[in-house]
């Protein structure tokens, strides 16, 4: 097995697992807002104005997290602007065009910046906002700006992804096709959550090109998840992904990511099947969408603690 740079991951925890979430669904939310903007339906901008009040207050969330978890949170500023120690380093930012943290770092923020457009939109857009109309429409509405949102959104979304396979820990040393999966399930959870909000507001196109949408994320999913899979029985280090018990990481990854945010949308969308459980209505869009959250979630937390039970912890 390779030796990981990084002996005891000690980040791999319950708190970095919401960070990745909560900050790949606001990926994948603006992503979807993005789209939204662009199609020309009232229903569209609509269901993605009111999506606008979510990405902010998720990066939010994830600055927090990330905060708290450095212990010193002094040490983000060193990601930032060029530290004393580091005299190869010229000029007052910190620049590493070798350091995949180092780029993150500013995507993130800058993606964080932006989703501020979004929230102002949505605040206008509920009647909240009385001033600066004419500019908050234009910088949310713009093609070109929303396009280039969209693909701050995705390299948001892959970020974590990559990382954590530079990191070249157990399991994830090695592998391909996370930073693809990392954005595909982003993309999932915004749709899954735009879903939620269609079906809320009854917006019938909305909810049927969701539906399509989902079903053709999901799809892309379950042939990433495949190679992915695949990748890491060649490698021989698939074992603590998906077989493992600790930190319920196998049944996380089998029912949670693989079966309710994979499968289960392919299945209802493509059949057309009425699905209940426990007397809720599966095929329901706001239900599924919730489903698919759920699994989002499993997937961040099977990969991030698998490093954990592959080093015995």
């Amino acid at each position: 097995m390779t030796t990981p740079y990084v002996l005891e991951p000690h980040w791999a925890n319950w708190m970095l697992a919401v960070e990745m979430f909560v900050a790949g669904l606001a990926a994948g939310i603006f992503f979807f807002i993005a789209l939204a903007n662009t199609t020309g339906r009232k229903e569209d901008r609509e269901v993605g104005a009111i999506l606008g009040f979510f990405p902010a207050p998720l990066m939010l969330i994830a600055a927090i997290l990330l905060t708290v978890d450095l212990g010193q949170p002094g040490r983000f500023l060193n990601l930032i602007f060029t530290s004393p120690a580091a005299t190869e380093r010229p000029g007052p930012f910190m620049l590493n065009p070798n350091s995949p943290m180092n780029w993150g770092t500013y995507v993130i923020l800058v993606f964080g910046a932006l989703t501020v457009i979004p929230f102002l939109d949505a605040l206008r857009h509920t009647g909240r906002l009385p001033f600066a109309r004419g500019l908050v429409e234009t910088l949310a509405h713009d093609p070109v700006g929303m396009f280039v949102c969209a693909a701050l959104a995705l390299a948001t979304g892959s970020y974590s992804g990559v990382l954590l396979n530079v990191t070249n820990l157990p399991v994830w040393s090695d592998t391909y096709l996370q930073g693809a999966l990392y954005v595909t399930f982003s993309a999932l959870g915004g749709f899954a959550a735009a879903g939620i909000v269609a079906d809320r507001l009854r917006a019938h196109e909305t909810a049927g090109a969701v539906r399509t949408g989902l079903m053709g994320i999901s799809l892309i999913a379950a042939v990433l998840l495949a190679l992915y899979i695949g990748n890491l029985v060649a490698l021989g280090t698939a074992g603590p992904l998906v077989t493992t018990m600790v930190y319920l990481v196998a049944p996380s990854f089998w029912i949670g990511a693989v079966g309710l945010a994979v499968l289960l949308p392919l299945v209802v969308v493509t059949t057309g099947a009425r699905l209940r459980l426990a007397r809720v209505d599966v095929s329901s869009l706001a239900v599924l969408g919730m489903l698919v959250l759920i699994g989002v979630f499993a997937f961040r937390w099977s990969i991030m603690h698998s490093a954990l039970a592959a080093l015995g912890h």
